[in-house]
């Protein structure tokens, strides 16, 4: 009986210990593929509900946000969020694929290209991980304005967006870019 209970928990042991390790680590984020196809394009969802949400001074106004704004922008904000939360959180962050260019790579003067971009993050991981969190955190409050139905908190964070980016940009993207202060 004793032998038994050994060999059935040596099995399911070893059962567990197989299935870990088969199971692949997780890769780490490709920056470029989350910034392209899901940063940049969520990011836009947002500043148009917020620009859409004007009136003709440029104050925010309620009247023009409807459920369906709200929605996009609650939609927009979490993908972005979990996006940013990836990047905060990888031990590792791959700026791109081996062999892919990124945004403006050879065509753009000062801009990084996809090596640059690695070199720079591998500079500096804390960096980049606290502007990621800084990205996600903003995006909490996008949740929450959108939950409150509160133009006002969505057009001060949508507009803080802009400064947000394009300090991590300076920073990781294009640092000698001409013009860039």
């Amino acid at each position: 009986m004793k032998r038994s209970l050994f060999l059935l928990l040596l099995g399911g042991g070893l059962l567990i210990a197989s299935a870990y390790a088969a199971s692949p680590a997780p890769s780490a984020p490709n920056l470029h593929e989350l910034m392209k196809n899901v940063v940049a394009v969520q990011t836009q969802v947002i500043w148009d509900a917020g620009n859409n949400a004007m009136d003709d001074a440029g104050n925010p106004d309620p009247s023009k946000m409807k459920p369906a704004d709200w929605a996009k922008v609650a939609a927009a904000a979490g993908k972005v969020k979990d996006a940013a939360q990836r990047l905060a959180t990888a031990p590792h962050v791959m700026a791109a694929a081996p062999g892919q260019k990124i945004e403006g790579e050879g065509a753009t003067p000062g801009a990084f290209g996809a090596k640059e971009v690695q070199k720079a993050i591998d500079a500096n991981p804390k960096a980049f991980q606290a502007f990621a969190a800084q990205l996600a955190a903003s995006m909490d409050e996008l949740l929450a304005a959108s939950k409150a139905k509160d133009a006002q908190k969505l057009f001060d964070v949508s507009g803080r967006l802009d400064q947000e980016c394009e300090g991590c940009h300076k920073q990781f993207w294009y640092p000698n870019e001409p013009g860039v202060p």
